[in-house]
């Protein structure tokens, strides 16, 4: 993806943890055209550690003290409980903004921030980086090609390792911190399929419940059936579009193809067999994992956005569809999986 001249943008950061360590600033690292600035948090451990680093940025304690340093943008990397202040008050101070999934853990709040980022006249991006993978890059180039109406059905797994990631705050797995599956997982996948799909439901259903707290999910998106899964448990990610003439397009982490005459576990333990081997090719080969491309990608989009291109990143109105959609699943699974219909866009 090639970068647009001009100038080095200045930008501050919102929560110095470990999704900035090992996530967004190996992404910085890699762009000429970002410069970090500033960074803030709570946390003393985290600010001495920021001051170590070869480049150190200002430490501030505060998000205003961090405003009032003159920033062009901010990461919001803080807990979701603080999204939707801290993404407002960045965006009344005149900066562009990109916030981490979930954008906010409320429909209400998620309105809030998109109509800030109007009134200011600043772009808002979620992270939802599963956008910048490449297989899924080339499903939605194979799915631009072909009639919508030949899609049977639709199938997404999705779980992530929560073990070994060894934050210093116990923020994974708790529902009211917007850590739980449906906020961690879940969204990035309706993010996803409504990409793909260039769609969104009308109506979900979503139970919650068995090994590993795994969610059971169904979106319905004109004619079809979009049937996800999500937990907070060992790694597998697997895509599959299924076609009227029985062809599976399927995608996961680092492979898009066509599957045919395997099982769906098969299928399952394949798409994992290939994540890891191509994770364990990048390290000994010492290039970017799909993980910090997917990352400099976004990084890249959210630059090239606030120069005026048109972004492939979630905007303002995409995160507040994800958290529409999530909060209907969590609506139906507190009434027992009941049917849940989605608000219509206006206009």
């Amino acid at each position: 993806m090639s970068e647009e001249p001009g100038p080095t943008l200045r930008l501050g950061v919102m929560g110095c943890g470990r999704v900035f360590q090992r996530f967004h600033l190996p992404a910085i690292t890699r762009i000429p055209a970002v410069s970090l600035r500033a960074g803030c948090d709570i946390n003393p451990n985290r600010l001495t550690w920021l001051e170590r680093l070869p480049s150190p940025p200002a430490t501030f304690g505060t998000p205003a003290e961090l405003l009032d340093s003159g920033l062009d943008a901010v990461l919001v990397l803080t807990p979701p409980p603080s999204h939707a202040e801290n993404v407002i008050r960045a965006l009344e101070a005149g900066v562009h903004v990109m916030v981490e999934k979930p954008m906010a853990l409320d429909p209400g709040e998620a309105r809030r921030m998109a109509q800030a980022a109007r009134a200011a006249r600043r772009h808002l991006q979620v992270g939802f980086t599963r956008r910048f993978r490449q297989p899924y890059q080339k499903l939605r180039g194979a799915l631009d090609q072909i009639d919508s109406r030949r899609i049977r059905q639709v199938h997404f797994d999705l779980a992530f390792p929560t073990s070994s990631w060894r934050a210093e705050s116990d923020f994974l797995g708790q529902e009211a911190q917007g850590g739980g599956v449906l906020d961690d997982v879940l969204s990035h996948q309706v993010d996803l399929i409504c990409w793909l799909l260039q769609a969104r439901p009308y109506r979900v259903r979503c139970k919650v419940g068995g090994r590993d707290a795994e969610t059971s999910t169904e979106l319905e998106i004109g004619s079809v059936t979009v049937h996800c899964k999500s937990a907070h448990s060992r790694y597998v990610e697997l895509l599959e579009v299924e076609l009227e003439d029985g062809a599976l397009m399927e995608a996961s982490g680092s492979h898009m193809g066509i599957a045919r005459g395997v099982s769906q576990r098969w299928r399952r333990n394949r798409a994992r067999l290939r994540d890891k081997a191509s994770l364990v090719r990048d390290r000994l080969l010492r290039r970017p994992t799909v993980t910090l491309r997917s990352f400099e990608g976004q990084l890249r989009d959210f630059v090239g956005a606030i120069r005026g291109a048109k972004p492939i990143g979630a905007t303002a109105e995409d995160g507040v569809l994800s958290v529409q959609i999530v909060h209907a699943c969590r609506m139906s699974s507190q009434q027992g999986g009941t049917w849940q219909d989605l608000p219509t866009p206006a206009g």
